[in-house]
């Protein structure tokens, strides 16, 4: 399974860790790019280069961003899109995303047709979790996207909605996937036999609320995220089972300001390449292991017809 990063403005961690970038490169791992994100750098890309901005020569999958600017309630042009990746150097390493426009399937398509016929790379197209078509697009990849959302309402309740869905996927096509977003280290571990390549962006947001990912599950640096709710902390015992190599001591994840946020941040970063290590304590959590029973009696026991609605 390939991972792709998913990076933001203002930090790059193998800027901060060469020992990350060694084993991006290593593991020919890639990053996610959105052009939504970074647009109110793009002259500055457009100047320089995509690869010469972020200051890495391994695969980056260009994402267009059309869930945040959904949510945003601002709009992608497909003009300023197309105008973008015109006008960046594309190795044949790197992916394109189409633009695509959630809730309108067809208005999707017309976008992806725009940017085959106007740019010389294959271009990825997006179906949204839950109503999709897979008779919309004859290639051999796709991108599966819509999903995250579902995760965070309710995670342990409709995770099984989305595994049906990727279940129903593998049962039906002979077609790749990539899984937008879906790749926290417990993820990985449940979606990897279904899934071609995952991207994932959560390591900032848990690294800014004073979380760290271990194959265990996720836990909480002491005297970060004080809580009077039970929670799982990360102990010393822990700590030193998964550190990295370039963090010594657990006091580092304490530290104040954006010294500590920085080197949790590096952490999730770190866990996330490496999580697939860990399979066998991963695949140890009960929450692993009712995604992977859940999917695997949905494809072996033909199952999947009560999802049908799914598929509109």
């Amino acid at each position: 399974m390939r991972l792709y990063l998913g990076v933001v403005n203002g930090f790059l961690p193998w800027v901060y860790e060469e020992r990350i970038h060694q084993y991006m490169r290593k593991k020919e791992f890639g990053i996610l790019f959105s052009f939504w994100q970074f647009r109110k750098y793009i002259h500055k890309i457009k100047s320089v280069g995509l690869h010469d901005y972020f200051s890495f020569d391994g695969p980056i999958m260009i994402d267009s961003g059309a869930y945040s600017a959904h949510h945003s309630g601002q709009p992608i042009s497909v003009e300023d899109y197309l105008n973008f990746l015109k006008n960046i150097e594309v190795n044949d390493c790197d992916s394109i995303v189409n633009l695509d426009i959630i809730g309108h399937r067809r208005k999707s398509y017309k976008n992806w047709l725009t940017l085959i016929h106007r740019i010389r790379h294959p271009i990825l197209p997006v179906v949204h979790f839950p109503n999709i078509n897979l008779s919309d697009y004859s290639v051999p990849n796709i991108g599966l996207g819509g999903m995250v959302s579902s995760l965070k309402i309710n995670e342990k309740g409709s995770v099984y909605d989305v595994a049906a869905w990727v279940a129903k996927f593998r049962s039906l096509s002979k077609q790749k996937f990539h899984g937008f977003g879906l790749g926290s280290p417990f993820h990985q571990m449940a979606f990897k036999k279904h899934l071609e390549s995952i991207d994932w962006i959560g390591w900032r947001r848990n690294a800014a609320i004073g979380d760290c990912y271990t194959p265990e599950g996720s836990r909480s640096v002491p005297k970060v995220r004080l809580s009077n709710k039970s929670r799982r902390w990360l102990t010393l015992e822990v700590f030193d089972s998964y550190k990295p190599p370039f963090i010594d001591k657990l006091p580092s994840l304490q530290l104040p300001g954006n010294q500590g946020w920085i080197n949790r941040a590096l952490w999730n970063v770190w866990m996330f390449l490496t999580a697939q290590n860990f399979t066998l304590t991963s695949k140890k959590s009960s929450y692993v292991r009712s995604i992977e029973k859940r999917m695997e009696n949905l494809i072996s026991h033909g199952h999947l017809r009560g999802f049908d609605y799914y598929f509109n």
